[in-house]
């Protein structure tokens, strides 16, 4: 009699973890290299942040273009924010791209003022909850890795 070892969920149908390598500045903000249609970004990643934006001045830049009208954003440490969303953009996290994702055009002047007089490169950009929570993604403090 034939004997069939089962291995759990279907081993053919499990999906793959992709890591994608994250640094520590100097006032612990996690950092990660990432593309935007292309273009070289360095991103911080932002749990408390509800949504993915990119610095406003830098929209030609990635070529990101508007989607909708201007609005009032809130943010923790300013108070309203003239805000744009963008159409969906190609984002390459590390080596890996990770698919379209909408970013929120913001003044994030304030934010590469505070780093700067910290000691640490300015940013491009924030991850945001938005994109964590929708690609589930898992942050290694010790292994410095996002799993995707």
């Amino acid at each position: 009699m034939e004997q069939l070892l089962l291995l759990g969920p279907n081993i053919h149908s499990m999906k793959t973890k992709r890591s994608v390598s994250i640094q520590f500045t100097k006032t612990r903000h996690i950092i990660c290299k990432a593309h935007i249609n292309g273009v070289a970004a360095q991103l911080l990643i932002d749990t408390g942040a509800s949504s993915s934006c990119i610095h406003s001045e830098l929209q030609e830049h990635f070529k990101l273009l508007r989607k909708g009208d201007t609005f009032n954003a809130a943010g923790a440490s300013q108070g309203k924010m003239k805000a744009v969303l963008t159409r969906k953009s190609i984002l390459q996290l590390g080596r890996h791209e990770v698919g379209k994702q909408a970013f929120v055009l913001l003044d994030l002047s304030h934010v590469n003022a505070t780093l700067k007089m910290q000691g640490t490169l300015p940013i491009e950009g924030i991850i945001g909850a938005d994109f964590l929570k929708k690609n589930k993604v898992i942050i290694d403090y010790r292994n410095r890795k996002l799993s995707l």
